[in-house]
């Protein structure tokens, strides 16, 4: 395996990996001295159920509740409390990087390097996934290349979030929320059993906000970053055919103005400026805006079977999705009508996957499955608009208008399946070896189309395979010990860049190895976990910015390396603090390519950070929980995170720069005696940190613009709770 160690790392990397051993030696007999309970936090990462700190996996789980208890509710709120993850949105689409793989493509044809699993479902669509975060009971976190169980596009890692699932007992809340910035929330939520053999859950919820960025355009929206959304999830699980059977029916609707898209301001003259003498304003969420819509329609209806045989488990999903998405802004953020885009996209997936497990307590444990995937997609990309004269004709000034009409987009149908296994043996009490392998096929075909003052049509098609794996070997000197050390192998599909007229884009591949250690502690003992680790990209897919449109392409080569960390203790019965690290080194080793926003010269990018990577990231969340005397209990939370610079593009140039920051966030409740009745406040960013999401730059023809979103400004909110 390659490794491309820079020599300035590699005392440092094999420094920590000896240390990561010698822990698990000189801890031992310091353990042995108290019997203490391990913490027994469940997650299902492996397609089995396991215990956390006895996971041979670099994994983070975060209960559902406790992104909660601080006004979290979404991907963005995991950065905190995961190393090396970051969150960004572009014009409303998720996007998710782990140790600085993800993906900032959010047009048709390319795949993202984190795997989004729901229950199990792998999710496609990145316009599709706001319904998961509803009644959610966890969120695990893969950290690396996924060999076998998450091999598909999960480069960076995988995340599977878990919902809760119907319960035995009748049990339901209805919670309110308010806050300023006009948010007002309800949800409700019922579970229990039907009949004797039936159990059912329901969970609806919807969410209004007047929006954290203002227009002074009164001909338009008065606010973006708004909210207007409804989301449900309804279960019926039932004992059948020996095992249970659960169907899951999930939907979302949103109608908003959309998010607040920021045209940056700029050195460069823009269109407008140039037309009509007018800029966008300058406050970062002060817009001026002639239009925006933000429509969304997600449905699911997935069916889970699983049934436990004498030596082993199985589990069969089905699931079919669709999602319907239309987003309209305007372009060049001024009065004057130079640029409105829309995007109007809907997909459909199907997919089935069946797996067996055997039995937990086994010498030798193994893992075979199987899955296929059916995908298709449509984008239709329209910008009408007016472009200053010289940019077609250098004999027009540059204030003569040329209007224009830009269309691209059509049709992707994209076919995947897989086949993978794992086996796991004890070779003692304290050695156990893993090892799955992995293959997946994958074939995509696009009808495309481009009308930009003439009309161009044509279909391309593409198909890739690979075999992908990872192996394992775990050692425990010590109950409460885990070292572990892995070699694997990641592969991410190529692309087919819809409406560009390029060429396929070639999968990405990783090699990726690995030193772990985990300590399980218990009351005043800490809980730890750290890991190091060092990855070799070739053919990274990165965005690139064509003459009409962004485009996917390929990096020649890069190289990240880390070390991650995760502690946790509880120093009294009330107190739990716990933290987490993070350090990247994350750079292209062979890379080459334009900048349009500097004339379209060649820069040779090696040894430039990569996208969104922040050498040191970190967080620290406290936990105190009271009981009274009356029986009432009151809890306190505090997370205070922190992020060092990083740049939105591969070039490291300072308009393309987010400087370091940091950012706390509270949450305080108070439960009646009886339990029945919970009354909770929480703050978000509360030192009010005006900090970028997300930047993207547009076609050189509507200017090279800069369009960013901001994280929002501090806020609160307040909410009573009804248990019955």
């Amino acid at each position: 395996m390659k490794t491309n160690l820079p020599i300035r790392r590699t005392g440092l990397v094999q420094g920590t990996a000896l240390t990561l051993i010698a822990l698990g030696v000189a801890a031992g007999p310091a353990l042995a001295q108290e019997a203490m309970e391990p913490e027994t936090i469940v997650v299902t990462a492996q397609k089995r159920s396991t215990i956390l700190l006895d996971t041979a996996e670099t994994l983070t789980a975060i209960a559902g509740n406790d992104l909660r208890m601080t006004g979290g509710a979404g991907f963005a709120d995991l950065g905190a409390q995961v190393p090396s993850l970051a969150y960004t949105s572009n014009f409303g689409i998720s996007q998710i990087y782990i140790r600085g793989v993800g993906n900032s493509f959010f047009s048709p044809g390319g795949d993202p390097g984190v795997a989004l699993h729901s229950d199990g479902v792998y999710l496609s669509d990145q316009e599709a996934t706001g319904v998961a975060f509803l009644d959610i009971a966890r969120v695990e976190v893969l950290r690396g290349p996924q060999g076998a169980p998450y091999g598909r596009n999960a480069t960076g890692g995988a995340i599977n979030l878990v919902s809760k699932r119907p319960t035995e007992n009748f049990e339901g809340e209805a919670v309110l929320t308010a806050g300023d910035f006009g948010r007002l929330e309800g949800a409700l939520t019922l579970s229990g059993p039907i009949t004797a053999r039936v159990r059912g859950r329901l969970a609806v919820e919807h969410k209004a906000l007047d929006g954290f960025a203002s227009n002074t355009l009164a001909a338009g929206p008065d606010h973006f970053d708004d909210e207007g959304l409804t989301s449900m999830r309804a279960q019926i699980e039932a004992d059948i055919a020996g095992g249970i059977l659960r169907l899951v029916v999930s939907g979302l609707k949103q109608d908003n103005n959309g998010p607040a898209l920021k045209i940056l301001p700029d050195v460069f003259p823009q269109p407008a400026e140039f037309l009509y003498g007018v800029k966008p304003p300058a406050a970062p969420r002060i817009l001026t805006s002639e239009i925006g819509t933000n429509e969304r329609e997600v449905k699911s209806l997935t069916g889970v079977y699983e049934r436990s045989f004498k030596t082993f488990e199985l589990t069969a999903i089905a699931d079919i999705r669709s999602s319907d998405r239309a987003i309209t802004f305007d372009q060049d953020g001024t009065a004057r009508p130079v640029a409105v885009t829309t995007l109007d996209t809907q997909s459909e997936q199907k997919s089935l996957e069946v797996y067996a497990a055997s039995q937990k307590g086994s010498r030798l444990e193994w893992l075979v499955g199987a899955t296929a995937m059916q995908f298709d997609q449509s984008r239709v990309t329209t910008v009408p608009g007016q472009l200053p004269g010289t940019f077609l004709n250098p004999v027009l000034p540059l204030n003569f208008p040329i209007p224009f009409r830009f269309a691209g987009g059509g049709d992707l149908v994209s076919n995947s399946w897989a086949t993978y296994g794992e086996l796991g043996l004890k070779l003692n009490d304290q050695v156990t070896v893993r090892g799955g392998i992995r293959y997946n096929s994958d074939e995509k075909r696009i009808d495309e189309f481009l009308d930009f003052f003439s009309s161009t049509k044509g279909s391309q098609s593409k198909s890739w395979s690979k075999v992908s794996g990872k192996a394992t070997a775990e050692w425990r000197p010590q109950e409460r010990i885990l070292v572990y050390g892995s070699v694997s192998s990641g592969f991410k599909a190529g692309a087919l860049n819809l409406g560009a007229f390029t060429p396929a884009v070639r999968p990405e591949t990783i090699e990726n190895a690995e030193l772990g250690f985990k300590l399980t502690g218990s009351g005043k003992r800490p809980s730890l976990s750290l890991a190091i680790f060092n990855s070799s990209y070739r053919d990274l897919q990165v965005v690139q910015i064509g003459p009409l449109s962004q485009i996917l392409a390929n990096a020649a080569e890069a190289t990240i390396q880390g070390i991650e960390g995760e502690a946790s203790v509880r120093p009294s019965k009330e107190l739990t603090l716990s933290a987490n690290f993070s350090y990247l080194d994350a750079s292209f080793d062979r890379f080459s390519t334009t900048d349009p926003r500097r004339g379209f010269a060649a820069f040779d990018l090696k040894g430039k950070t990569l996208p969104l990577v922040s050498d040191f990231t970190g967080g620290v969340r406290v936990q105190w929980r009271k009981p009274l005397a009356s029986g009432a209990v009151v809890m306190a939370s505090g997370v205070a995170s922190w992020r060092s610079d990083f740049y939105f593009t591969e070039f490291n140039t300072p308009d393309a720069l987010q400087k370091g920051y940091g950012k706390v966030d509270i949450g305080v409740s108070w439960t009646s005696p009886s339990g029945a009745m919970t009354l909770s406040a929480y703050g978000r960013n509360l030192t009010d940190e005006t900090t970028l999401s997300s930047m993207s730059v547009v076609s050189p023809l509507l200017g090279s613009l800069r369009v960013a979103s901001y994280d929002p400004p501090r806020h609160f909110g307040v909410s009573i709770a009804r248990s019955f």
